[in-house]
């Protein structure tokens, strides 16, 4: 009887130590927690394949058509576009005055700001055409603008200037250090 309750002892101590063993060992690297809450508040709502309107007295003033978009924040309504978008702007009897189309972009609804990134063209009902690397929407303005290189093709000429500031649909627009090759009509 006593080896049983040796035994018994024995068995008993070696599965405590195993306990505490176990228990000692386990642990939570920092580094790995925190990289997992970021990926998880990185983005609150995912998107493949998506289109957004904004309307206007129930008209559509504004059609967003991206690959991937991404909520990045509820509180601001922020959306972030990763691999592009295209945006569409009309007028009141719904015809299209202007286009714009980048590589990336963000949108911030709170602040009523659109920036664009990389490969940003923007093109009109008349036919002219802004090529640039970054271009931010002013919503609330109603204007466009960048303080970087751009590329303005027109039906008489091609501008390139060091910025430009124009109405939202690219219709009346002022270029910053312009010069460029045009076509003059002498008289």
């Amino acid at each position: 009887m006593t080896v049983e309750r040796s035994y018994k002892a024995t068995v008993k101590a070696l599965l405590a130590g195993a306990l505490i063993f176990v228990l000692a060992s386990c642990k939570n690297d920092i580094q790995q927690v925190n990289s997992l809450t970021t990926v998880l508040d990185t983005a609150q709502m995912t998107g493949t394949d998506v289109e957004l309107t904004r309307s206007l007295n129930g008209l559509i003033a504004v059609r967003m058509k991206g690959r991937e978009v991404r909520q990045l924040s509820v509180a601001n309504n922020t959306f972030e576009f990763p691999k592009g978008l295209e945006l569409f702007m009309y007028d009141t009897l719904g015809n299209t005055t202007s286009h714009m189309s980048a590589k990336y972009s963000i949108y911030y609804d709170k602040e009523g700001i659109w920036e664009a990134k990389n490969d940003v063209v923007v093109s009109n009902e008349k036919g002219d055409q802004l090529n640039t690397e970054y271009l931010v929407w002013y919503r609330d303005k109603g204007t466009i603008e960048t303080n970087q290189f751009v590329k303005i093709t027109t039906a008489d000429g091609i501008i390139y200037g060091d910025g430009m500031v124009a109405d939202q649909h690219f219709n009346n627009w002022e270029v910053k250090n312009g010069r460029g090759v045009f076509d003059i009509e002498n008289e």
